[in-house]
């Protein structure tokens, strides 16, 4: 359904009609006929900043990277997601603004961290977008070979961006992550 917003359920469904209530809200369109299992879009537009109001600061649209700022790293955790949902994609949207024709950078990969001591990252295989170096909007796709959420794994976006010191008002401006998953729907 045009507009409609994602629901996730959490426990059990209690009713057929609040099961076909969910349906409605996920949209048919979802749903893999005969199968329970459902493509849920999922959007994610929390920041981890290392060091804010130096590097990647976060503001209304999401979070920024000034002008004359080399590999600064920022991440988004995906929680919410749950063992067994199969991460098949993602897209990561922003802007970037050069100045002075220098180039910008700016680069997104799937990382695990693994329980371990000490404790682990991995890089999910084809997980990385391919590099935005061009100014304006960007909606860069991932396609992270269909890594399923493990048992005492986390899992995140990893961000990276570079401007230059060519203009001040080169920047790069990450607003969220759009993630697909597969999960398993309930049975009622």
């Amino acid at each position: 359904m045009p507009g409609h917003s994602p629901a996730y359920v959490t426990g059990d469904i209690p009713t057929a009609a609040n099961f076909n209530a969910f349906l409605e809200t996920i949209g048919a369109s979802d749903i893999v006929a005969g199968t329970g299992i459902a493509s849920v879009p999922m959007k994610f537009n929390t920041f981890v900043c290392p060091a804010p109001g130096t590097d990647w600061t976060p503001q209304l649209e999401g979070v920024k990277l000034a002008a004359n700022k080399s590999a600064k790293k920022f991440w988004i955790p995906l929680s919410g997601l749950k063992v067994g949902d199969i991460i098949t994609s993602y897209n990561i949207i922003g802007d970037v603004v050069e100045g002075g024709g220098d180039t910008v950078t700016f680069d997104c990969k799937l990382v695990m961290v693994n329980k371990a001591d000490p404790i682990t990252t991995t890089d999910i295989t084809n997980g990385a977008i391919t590099q935005v170096t061009a100014d304006g909007n960007f909606d860069s796709a991932a396609n992270c070979d269909d890594t399923t959420i493990a048992t005492d794994k986390a899992y995140f976006l990893e961000c990276n961006g570079t401007t230059s010191n060519v203009s001040t008002t080169e920047q790069i401006i990450v607003t969220h992550a759009e993630i697909t998953v597969t999960r398993l729907l309930k049975p009622v």
